[in-house]
């Protein structure tokens, strides 16, 4: 119960922002919502924190939160040809940069979580790796299995 209540605390600004509920809007993997593959990958985030031993736990879900805080969608055809993969981390950092003021470790969090499709940026810290990692359990799932929110 305990960290149900500090995920809670941590993630309740971003989740309810207006901006970053935009991202209801637009979809990630198969039917799944860029909000809701977010709130995954800070699910999953946090709970391989807490088997890690991670102090930095408001760094992690923030960063895990605001991974794919990118607020377009890559699946409308003036996109599909982008280099989405290897640019949206970029403009995902700058956007938390913009509406949530996050900290030099929370944008490079953000900006390698795509590691190793951007081979020369790998994760920093070892939040970033646990966000690198669950951001790609929850890709896999969510687009092979269309894996729901309630699996985590």
């Amino acid at each position: 119960m305990k960290d149900i209540v500090l995920f809670g605390s941590i993630a309740k600004e971003i989740l309810e922002h207006p901006v970053f509920s935009e991202s209801k809007g637009f979809i990630q993997h198969g039917r799944i919502s860029v909000y809701e593959h977010s709130l995954d990958v800070a699910k999953l985030s946090f709970s391989m924190g807490e088997f890690f031993k991670i102090a930095d736990k408001e760094s992690l879900v923030r960063g895990a939160l605001l991974h794919d805080f990118f607020l377009y969608d890559w699946h409308k055809p003036e996109k599909m040809w982008s280099p989405h993969g290897w640019t949206h981390p970029v403009v995902a950092a700058e956007n938390g940069r913009k509406y949530f003021n996050i900290s030099d470790k929370e944008a490079s969090i953000i900006r390698t979580h795509m590691w190793p499709y951007t081979l020369l940026h790998p994760p920093q810290y070892r939040e970033g790796w646990i966000v690198c990692i669950a951001d790609k359990i929850c890709s896999a799932l969510e687009t092979l299995c269309r894996w729901r929110r309630s699996a985590v």
